[in-house]
This record gives C-alpha cells, sequence and structure tokens, in this order.
C-alpha cells in the first residue's frame, strides 16, 4: 500500500511538471513573433514577448523527468543501474540547458553557449540511450512494445534533428548547397518533433509504471484464490 501511494506521489509529480513545462512552451510559440519553423527553441531566450518562458518550461520538464524516475522506481519496474543514470542525465543535460542559455546577439555569452549546446547533446541522446537499456529487463513484460514504438519514432526523428542541425552548421559556414538542404529540412520542426516523441516517451514510462504496480497488487489475489476455493471444497 505504501508503494501505491508513493507511486501516485511520483506520478501527479510527474504529471505536473511534464503537464506544465509543455503548456508553457506552447503559450511563448503562441504570443513569440519567432518563427517555429526554422527557428530553434533555444533560439526563444531571445523574443520579444514572453522572456524567461523558456528556461522555464525546459526546468519543469527536468524535474518532471526525474519524477517519472521516481514513479517507475515506486512502482518497481525492474531498471538497470544504466537507465537510472542515462534517465537522469537527461534531466540534468535539460536543466544545465535551461541555466546556461545559448549564445545570441545582441549579448552573447560564448561560454554559457558552449554549456548549452554540449548540455542537450548529452539531453537528446541520453534518453534514446536509457530506452535501450530497458529493452532486456522488458523482454518477457507486454509493456515491452511501448518502449520499442518510442524507439522507432524517437531514433528517427532524432536522426532527422542532427541532419538538419548539420545542414544548418554547414549553411552558417558559407556553404551555398546546404542552404537548400538547410529549407528543405528545417531545423525547427525536426527539434520540435523531437520533443514531442521524448514527451510521448515520458508518458509511456509513467503508464509502464501504473500497470507495473496494477499486476503486482492483483497478483496475491491471484494465488490466494485457488487456495480459499480448494479450502472451500474440502469443507463441503
Amino acid at each position: 500500500m505504501g508503494n501505491s501511494r508513493g507511486l501516485r506521489i511520483w506520478r501527479l509529480a510527474a504529471l505536473a511538471a511534464i503537464a506544465w513545462g509543455m503548456f508553457t512552451i506552447t503559450v511563448l510559440h503562441i504570443i513569440s513573433s519567432r518563427n517555429p519553423v526554422y527557428d530553434t527553441l533555444s533560439s526563444y531566450i531571445i523574443t520579444d514577448r514572453g522572456q524567461g518562458m523558456l528556461g522555464a518550461s525546459v526546468l519543469s520538464l527536468a524535474i518532471g523527468s526525474l519524477a517519472v524516475l521516481g514513479t517507475l522506481v515506486a512502482a518497481g519496474v525492474p531498471l538497470p543501474r544504466t537507465t537510472k543514470v542515462l534517465l537522469t542525465l537527461w534531466s540534468l543535460g535539460l536543466a544545465t540547458a535551461a541555466l546556461f542559455p545559448a549564445s545570441y546577439p545582441p549579448n552573447p555569452n560564448p561560454l554559457s553557449g558552449d554549456i548549452h549546446l554540449y548540455s542537450c547533446l548529452v539531453a537528446f541522446t541520453s534518453l534514446p540511450g536509457a530506452a535501450i537499456t530497458l529493452l532486456d529487463p522488458l523482454r518477457d513484460s507486454p509493456y515491452r512494445v511501448i518502449v520499442v514504438r518510442w524507439l522507432r519514432l524517437g531514433v528517427v526523428v532524432l536522426g532527422l534533428f542532427g541532419l538538419s542541425f548539420l545542414f544548418v552548421r554547414l549553411d552558417e559556414a558559407g556553404l551555398a548547397p546546404f542552404h537548400l538542404l538547410a529549407d528543405a529540412l528545417p531545423i525547427g520542426v525536426t527539434q520540435r518533433l523531437m520533443l514531442i516523441a521524448d514527451v510521448l516517451l515520458l508518458l509511456g514510462l509513467i503508464r509502464i509504471a501504473v500497470r507495473t504496480d496494477a499486476a503486482k497488487a492483483l497478483a496475491p489475489a491471484a494465488q490466494t484464490a485457488p487456495a480459499a476455493a480448494q479450502l472451500k471444497a474440502e469443507r463441503s
């Protein structure tokens, strides 16, 4: 019973933080005049309206991600140490990226920009890694399909984002042909698709935790029922 109560607390904390983060970033997209097709999320640190909302939303998502890890642990989902480390790195990467914004004029900060870039790299690669490490522990579980479905989507959109990021960097370096490729595969779109895929995985992990806890709660009842039936038959 204690575990179920702890699970509920972790789950509510995770859902609330993730929902708030997504709500905040959605509002930022609505009120800001930046272009969501070609502008990265990091560029919203410089905006005409909604200043500070980007950092708040990313921090909220980081907190929600740690709460997802707490939900999995409270439910007794078999988590290798590597999975826990990678989920923690995902959360810390997001938090660090929020605290150290990207470097843009009119107030460039190269150090903060480098920390932001590498923090995002750690975060974006850690979450798929965490999903991969869950495949073996869940190999006999019906919930494994949730992770497999995300991996198919998540790896594809991560690859698309990586390509679009590369095209933009090469275009900025003055290589003209890559301007067409950057326009054909806009970085704003691929990054937002990646964010949606990541949130879907976090929600999927919460679902796995809830189902695992429910299955454990039903197991004692299933084991007790045959014994009770046998005892009743003997008495009769």
